[in-house]
């Protein structure tokens, strides 16, 4: 055998055995996969939650529905989406961690009233989103449903009666020299507040409220300075405040 031809079977060689390094690589890595995807000890087993206050550990789980199976093979972003559906969480984020864990960090809506209808208070938040019940420790503006309409945990309550009743906090004290002893809201007259001097003032919607405080303060000075007494007072229309 001449140089050329031993050169020739040395690269022949050299390439074969490269070839077989490969597929034994595959086939090493391949196992390796199908270990990783098929272990026991890569299925989840533990769940750490944090961030919640509204929504329950268990409730969580079982939105998140990954219970068993392989951390390496969990959609994260449908994990999310999922947890995202219930009615407190504003937003999810979920990893997952050696050898079996899942992470999941949620931030939750944030109570901003009680509201109240029928025996049931239900927190809601600044859209209106009916986020979950009202415990008895929890001290939040109270607005009471005269409709006594049928809610429940994920439904939507009537966003600008809550601004509304948030707005008339400050602006009753400051604009109108007086507070309400309680807030009421029905769909036909809207929001009603129970003056501290007496009268229900029917403010209506959010429109015009600085008006609507001023206009308050006037009927009240001129109820003190004549001694009469109201039962109702009708703010909702600017051109012609009704009072009774």
């Amino acid at each position: 055998m001449n140089r050329a031809d031993a050169a020739a079977s040395r690269g022949h060689s050299s390439v074969v055995a490269t070839r077989l390094l490969a597929i034994l690589l595959l086939c090493g890595a391949s196992g390796l996969l199908y270990h990783v995807a098929s272990a026991e000890e890569f299925r989840v087993a533990r769940v750490v939650v944090a961030g919640n206050e509204l929504v329950s550990v268990a409730e969580l789980e079982v939105a998140a529905a990954v219970d068993g199976a392989n951390i390496f093979r969990i959609r994260l972003a449908e994990v999310e989406q999922r947890l995202q559906a219930l009615p407190a969480v504003q937003s999810a984020r979920v990893t997952t961690f050696l050898p079996n864990g899942l992470q999941i960090q949620i931030a939750e809506r944030t109570p901003v009233a009680i509201w109240q209808t029928g025996g049931t208070a239900y927190l809601v938040d600044q859209q209106g989103h009916v986020v979950g019940i009202a415990g008895a420790q929890q001290r939040l503006l109270t607005i009471r449903d005269l409709d006594e309409s049928d809610l429940r945990t994920g439904a939507r309550v009537d966003a600008d009666a809550l601004v509304t009743t948030i707005r008339l906090q400050t602006l009753l004290p400051a604009g109108a020299g007086t507070a309400a002893r309680g807030f009421e809201y029905s769909q036909a007259t809207g929001v009603d507040a129970l003056a501290d001097f007496g009268p229900r003032v029917r403010f209506g919607n959010s429109e015009h409220l600085e008006w609507k405080a001023s206009a308050l303060a006037a009927v009240r000075r001129d109820l003190d300075r004549t001694g009469q007494r109201a039962e109702l007072i009708d703010l909702r229309f600017r051109d012609r405040p009704y009072i009774r």
